[in-house]
């Protein structure tokens, strides 16, 4: 299982593996998948079968179902009988309806939350056993992986092209205030003064003003600054 989660390229297709590997190896499991929480919202990925995600889209339209409860509470859940379950009145018949008799419903859990559920779905009723639980609890912590480090490199992404998009934001509003200092005569200050003035004014970001005093300072051809009467 390692060297296969290792061999996948992206996400998707990585929890698919954990979905598969379910498939496979849990008896009464017919399909799975993974539901994903994204912003608050959740989302199916990695669905074996198209059954599995209709039945995802039951529990998320109903707004019930063991993998829906399973993010709510963070504990696993089990369903032996759709058809006449009383925790989940509404989603129950839906899957009946679709050949689903049995769910079990485990957290993706790492320590900053519930980053969703693996999902897997039996035709026969009371499909699931304990050896059955104790195996989807080792897949639930793969995927639970999985998520939580493609979260870390997400975030981590963000902060670097905002740290970037910051540094040359920087860059220009620094060589725009040494412009205006040397054509206007005047301090740092002033100049930076000047360029959040024209800012204002014009109603747009101060980056793209210190551009267009760099541009200025370049040539003409570049977009002319100083033609506003503001700089």
């Amino acid at each position: 299982m390692h060297s296969l989660l290792l061999a996948e390229e992206d996400l998707d297709s990585t929890l698919r593996v954990v979905a598969e590997i379910a498939v496979r190896v849990v008896d009464g499991c017919n399909c799975a998948g993974v539901t994903v929480v994204e912003n608050e919202r959740v989302r199916s990925t990695a669905c074996t079968d198209p059954l599995c995600a209709m039945i995802d889209a039951d529990q998320y339209e109903t707004g019930e179902g063991p993998c829906v409860d399973a993010i709510r509470t963070n504990e696993v859940m089990l369903l032996v009988d759709a058809a006449h379950d009383p925790r989940w009145p509404s989603f129950g018949p839906l899957a009946e309806r679709h050949g689903i008799s049995s769910v079990l419903g485990f957290p993706l859990e790492v320590p900053s939350g519930v980053l969703g559920a693996l999902n897997l779905y039996g035709t026969t009723g009371d499909a699931f056993d304990d050896q059955d639980a104790a195996v989807g609890h080792l897949l639930a912590a793969h995927a639970a992986v999985v998520l939580a480090n493609a979260k870390a490199y997400d975030e981590a992404s963000s902060r670097a092209a905002n740290l970037e998009k910051a540094l040359e934001s920087r860059g220009v509003i620094e060589r725009a205030k040494g412009i205006l200092m040397e054509r206007e005569k005047c301090s740092a200050e002033e100049a930076f003064h000047m360029l959040v003035r024209a800012s204002q004014a014009l109603n747009r970001k101060l980056r793209s003003v210190a551009e267009d005093v760099v541009d200025d300072a370049e040539g003409p051809d570049h977009s002319n600054a100083a033609g506003s009467g503001l700089l």
